[in-house]
């Protein structure tokens, strides 16, 4: 497993219509004491909290119809910045909302280093700042919207954020918030060669953004539910996923998930997250149904993480 060797442990979950299909675990979650990563090691995730902050949606939309993407969110909490009075759930789903994303790994230390009890405490860290945007106009990938839509599910469903997510995409095992003595993978960084750990490190502010740990079992799992009809059947999904796109075009960001529309295999979506500590990958072919996910602790190349899951992807999928 050469991608292995990027990284202090890997896990990587394939599954095949309802059944997953392979488990490989390689190396270790806590190097200082040797314990080995298995499939069900929980690790940060990042960026791919934001395709399951998306499943939870897809569900909330089934449950309250898709006229809930056009509500303004300022209707639903009267409290938040009057210069986001036009922006929408579907703004927030396809980063359209002109909410603006990290200024440089300094405003990225700022956020990371924050402790936040609810998404209300983690957004008042940006809510005052300019939009960058006219909402609808432009899409601006954006942690910080997801925060915001984490904040909106919680108004909606009147549970703590992980509460709606768990109650909205059931999981075998409950979906976990990142915090200080969250129970997960030890996250390094490598300098010159040399894993150090980063203690005490927590995402919990990022919350559907990036905050959540999960192993790649419960990834792959969340990659099941965007093509096994529980959460919504798949020609709903894919006439969601097609309206959310800009005009014209089969493919973009829906549901907080890239994605697209292809001839040749129909519905495909993936999110890849990252950030010193960890990366994440999913992959779905979903009309093959077939989801590859991979989960590190250790930040390693992201265009190793892409290639590896979608030649598994396409292998599992009988895609020469």
């Amino acid at each position: 497993m050469d991608y292995a060797q990027d990284y202090p442990g890997v896990s990587v979950s394939i599954a095949k219509g309802d059944t997953v299909l392979w488990n490989k675990a390689h190396g270790f979650s806590t190097l200082e004491t040797k314990e080995p990563v298995t499939s069900d090691t929980k690790f940060n995730i990042y960026s791919t909290s934001k395709f399951i902050t998306g499943l939870a949606y897809l569900n909330l939309v089934k449950r309250r119809g898709k006229e809930l993407l056009e509500k303004k969110i300022v209707e639903i909490d009267s409290s938040l910045p009057k210069s986001w009075e036009k922006i929408t759930i579907g703004n927030l789903l396809t980063h359209t909302s002109g909410i603006r994303h990290y200024k440089g790994r300094k405003d990225w230390i700022g956020f990371s280093e924050l402790r936040c009890a609810s998404p209300q405490d983690a957004i008042q860290y940006f809510m005052n700042d300019p939009l960058s945007a006219t909402p609808g106009t432009k899409e601006i990938y954006t942690t910080y919207g997801m925060a915001v839509a984490s904040h909106i599910l919680e108004k909606l469903t009147k549970k703590a954020y992980v509460e709606a997510i768990n109650d909205l995409v059931l999981f075998d095992e409950p979906i976990t918030l990142d915090s200080e003595h969250g129970i997960k993978a030890t996250p390094y960084i490598k300098r010159r060669n040399k894993y150090t750990a980063l203690e005490k490190f927590s995402a919990e502010c990022k919350y559907g953004g990036g905050g959540l740990i999960a192993s790649s079992k419960q990834l792959v799992q969340a990659g099941m539910y965007l093509y096994d009809g529980s959460l919504m059947p798949l020609d709903h999904v894919k006439a969601l996923y097609q309206k959310s796109y800009a005009e014209g075009k089969s493919n973009g960001i829906a549901f907080a998930m890239g994605s697209g529309i292809s001839k040749t295999i129909g519905l495909y979506a993936n999110m890849g997250g990252a950030s010193p500590g960890g990366r994440s990958y999913l992959m779905v072919l979903a009309d093959k149904k077939v989801a590859v996910a991979l989960t590190t602790n250790c930040e390693g190349p992201g265009e190793k993480a892409y290639q590896l899951a979608s030649a598994l992807a396409k292998k599992f999928a009988g895609i020469e």
